[in-house]
């Protein structure tokens, strides 16, 4: 079953976030796509600057049978551009697109384009295809991003998915209030091991994402310490009826299959299975 089928048949579908290389290296990209194996149902690529652009990346690992999940960033592009890309993800049969704002430094253009715009010209574009938006329950104005949010849901994104969750309970009157405002939409919650207090400093500071009090005390403990705190975020998140499906994020750029292990570990202990992507 693809991502977005799991999806909206209630299981709980797990996706696998990924940095692509500087240029294309498909072995150096088909490893990072494959850190979680089959418990991974999806592969959400990066757009950065100086990387292979997520466009491509995806198309690489569309040809070598995996489901990527484009990231369509939409500052600094123009209309023709985008045309440009919906024509080659069409034609490369792509079905997965998170359409995002983009964290990088970029000229303004004329004919600029908003998310909202871009959701729908990619519905329109390729109307089989699963259209996301992203959702920071991090910001100091509550208000204005779920007013930012609806008119992307009404255009046709029909999956949100959030940043790093720590704890559960600065998520869910969000997603609450995600599910009461567009009835059918999922929540796909973001989960990310942090192994050092170092770590989440630099989280921190590059994402503005704060740590719980709590959580840097369980990172202080070492280790061990840091990964049973991530297991619980995982169960916690899983065993949730407002959360529909997980987008795991490493800390490193390139984690070493010890990472993927642990975090596969986690997820069989929140009774998630490979077989059916995570049915809970």
């Amino acid at each position: 079953m693809s991502f977005a089928d799991c999806l909206f048949a209630g299981h709980f579908p797990v996706s696998l976030e990924i940095t692509p290389p500087q240029r294309p290296m498909p072995a150096v990209l088909l490893r990072r796509a494959s850190l979680l194996g089959p418990w991974a149902a999806a592969v959400n690529v990066i757009q950065r600057p100086g990387r292979q652009p997520s466009l491509e990346a995806s198309l690489e690992l569309r040809g070598a049978g995996l489901e990527p999940a484009w990231h369509l960033v939409t500052r600094g592009r123009t209309r023709a551009s985008l045309d440009a890309d919906l024509a080659r993800a069409r034609e490369g049969g792509l079905g997965l697109v998170l359409c995002i704002l983009g964290d990088h430094q970029a000229a303004k253009v004329r004919d600029g384009l908003t998310i909202r715009d871009a959701v729908a010209a990619t519905v329109q574009a390729l109307p089989t295809a699963l259209v996301g938006a992203t959702f920071n329950q991090y910001t100091p104005d509550a208000e204005a991003a779920h007013r930012n949010l609806l008119p992307k849901l009404n255009a046709g994104a029909r999956y949100v998915q959030t940043q790093p969750v720590f704890d559960l309970e600065t998520l869910a009157p969000h997603a609450a209030r995600i599910k009461e405002a567009a009835p059918g939409t999922r929540v796909v919650a973001m989960a990310m091991p942090l192994l050092s207090v170092d770590a989440a400093a630099k989280l921190a500071s590059r994402l503005e994402i704060p740590p719980p009090p709590r959580l840097l005390g369980r990172l202080d403990a070492g280790e061990e310490s840091a990964w049973a705190a991530f297991d619980e975020t995982v169960a916690a998140l899983a065993s949730s009826p407002l959360v529909d499906g997980l987008a795991i994020m490493t800390f490193e750029m390139d984690p070493p299959a010890e990472t993927g292990a642990r975090v596969i570990r986690a997820l069989r202990a929140a009774g998630l299975s490979p077989a059916s992507t995570g049915e809970r």
